[in-house]
């Protein structure tokens, strides 16, 4: 026996050297508990259970011979990477027993380590543990009666498919969400609960249709005639989606007919489904024009709802991409009725831009009328760039004049903009040359600003592009020629803005742009420059890129 200030511990060390028991008085409220080393320490040196046969009967001697260990001076002990190893046979407090060498814990056996009790979330010993020095804190005393957690007599180990192996025990999946499983949205979002196929429950509940379809791995014969009465449990099931959309490639048009009938009056339920919108698309693809027509009419009156979707987004792009002319017509008309809620939806702004693709330009009137309200709004917006940016792309000028002209009054702001960089980048792409023109003018009016900011200085370096090398290059000339006059400066100039921007973290980008559009007497003038700079260029991070294109363009100017 050994006792300190607190309960009293009595342990057996049985031969082989494993400690098989340790009883804590019960007049202390303590319980019963049994514990088994997974290493030991010997007077001749490190063992541990891994050990030759030799050396365990030479272990098993000494340790029977110490049955009541002595008190004995502390050895210089050696650290052995199984002590670290949590300790075998524990259930759940398995990790926190880890058995150490402590010098301080010789008096439980001479040569032999004894454990250093750690509580398994507080990481501090017990009170009264073998080895806890006095006045260290710990939890507060134990009432009779009520054993700690620790001294809990151990649960057997769990068995395979149990919920404790499962991490049921540590929260990562509660008896709520058991068998279900978290689908993630486009954009990081989390979407609706899915039904995990492989729960207890969910094949508990299968009907044999479906199990067979499992069982054969998608390679039965049946009909989808035959699994109408549990259309919608295949049409809510991974496996069973797959199956479907299988069997709609090789069926006839007759079969292909009367599954369509059995859909359409749940179409809309099925349309938000992450594995039934898979089916409803498949429709739309492989549908003939009557088909494709049935399935807009029926997704009509909840198509605004569908469109803020997951899923339903999807259904209706595909719809708006192989519904005839004149349904595309209606489902532009849906739309219209609050066109600027999907526009600014993570969702439904994929739609519109499908919209802006796919009907002809005379058809998104709407959504031309739903930007126009607030053009600058809807260029900074995280979603509307991008439906300004399909106008841009799909509609003549004449449409969108009025969107034109009140973005070019916000492009100073617009530039600097996160989001609206992208509709002034596309205006230099895409826009009228007239548009372009006063879009240079504006950023030579405060170059190095504009390119010294991380955003708008890519709308400089489209600007150096468009003028050189665009579709109005040749009309522009005059004003690519004073924006490198501009940044170059005057000889006399002692700080020109070229050298204001050579170490900058992004105006090194449009010098570098310079040198690969520069041409005639300004080419010779910026090299000329850049050579004069070459010592501090050579000095940043920010010149030596300068100087490697430099070299490319100037090869062997440059050394």
């Amino acid at each position: 026996p050994c006792s300190s200030r607190g309960p009293r511990w009595t342990l057996d060390i049985t031969e082989a050297g494993r400690l098989t028991s340790g009883v804590m008085d019960p007049s202390e409220g303590g319980t019963p508990m049994k514990v088994e080393l997974t290493s030991f320490v010997s007077a001749e040196g490190c063992q541990t259970p891994q050990a030759s046969k030799t050396n365990k009967s030479s272990m098993r001697q000494s340790t029977q011979k110490q049955r009541r260990p002595q008190q004995a001076a502390p050895q210089q002990q050696q650290y052995h990477p199984a002590w670290d190893q949590p300790h075998a046979g524990m259930g759940p407090y398995a990790a926190a027993f880890n058995f150490m060498p402590n010098p301080a814990l010789a008096p439980f056996a001479p040569g032999m380590c004894a454990p250093s009790w750690i509580m398994p979330h507080m990481g501090m010993p017990l009170p009264g543990m073998p080895g806890m020095p006095l006045g260290m804190p710990g939890p507060p005393p134990l009432m009779g009666g009520f054993p700690s957690p620790m001294m809990a007599t151990p649960t057997p180990t769990a068995k395979a498919g149990s919920s404790q192996q499962n991490g049921s025990h540590d929260g990562s999946r509660t008896a709520k969400s058991r068998g279900r499983f978290r689908v993630k949205r486009r954009g990081g979002r989390e979407g609706e609960l899915m039904p995990d196929p492989f729960s207890e429950e969910a094949i508990l509940n299968r009907s044999n249709d479906l199990a067979e379809v499992y069982k054969s791995n998608l390679r039965s014969r049946l009909t989808l005639t035959e699994i109408l009465p549990n259309l919608a449990e295949f049409m809510q099931d991974q496996q069973g989606s797959r199956f479907i959309q299988m069997k709609l490639d090789e069926t006839n048009q007759q079969e292909r007919r009367n599954f369509l009938s059995a859909v359409l009056p749940e179409v809309t339920k099925y349309a938000n489904n992450v594995c039934g919108s898979a089916v409803v698309n498949k429709l739309l693809e492989i549908g003939t024009p009557d088909q494709r027509r049935q399935l807009v009419q029926a997704l009509l009156p909840d198509l605004l709802r569908l469109s803020n979707e997951t899923y339903g987004c999807r259904v209706v792009q595909k719809a708006i991409q192989f519904a005839p002319r004149e349904m595309q017509s209606a489902i532009a008309a849906k739309i219209g009725e609050n066109a600027a809620e999907c526009i600014h939806s993570m969702h439904g702004n994929h739609v519109i831009q499908k919209c802006v693709e796919q009907m002809p330009p005379e058809s998104v009137t709407f959504i031309i009328k739903a930007v126009e309200k607030d053009s600058e709004k809807m260029a900074s917006h995280m979603y509307g760039c991008r439906v300004v940016q399909r106008l841009l792309e799909h509609c003549a000028a004449h449409q969108l004049e009025v969107m034109l002209d009140q973005l070019l009054e916000a492009v100073p702001r617009l530039a600097q903009d996160p989001y609206g960089n992208y509709v002034v980048q596309h205006m230099l792409e895409h826009g009228r040359k007239e548009d372009k023109s006063r879009i240079i003018n504006i950023i030579q009016g405060n170059i190095v600003m504009l390119s010294k900011h991380k955003c708008s200085s890519n709308v400089v370096e489209k600007a150096l592009e468009i003028a050189t090398v665009g579709e109005h290059a040749g009309a522009l000339e005059q004003e690519r020629a004073a924006l490198m006059h501009k940044v170059l400066g005057n000889p006399t100039d002692l700080n020109p803005p070229l050298r204001q921007m050579m170490d900058d973290r992004f105006g090194n980008y449009i010098v570098q742009r310079m040198i690969e559009h520069s041409r005639g007497p300004e080419r010779e003038w910026l090299r000329q420059q850049l050579q004069s700079a070459e010592p501090m260029l050579r000095n940043s991070a920010n010149g030596r890129h300068i100087l490697a294109a430099l070299n490319r363009e100037f090869v062997p100017v440059v050394q």
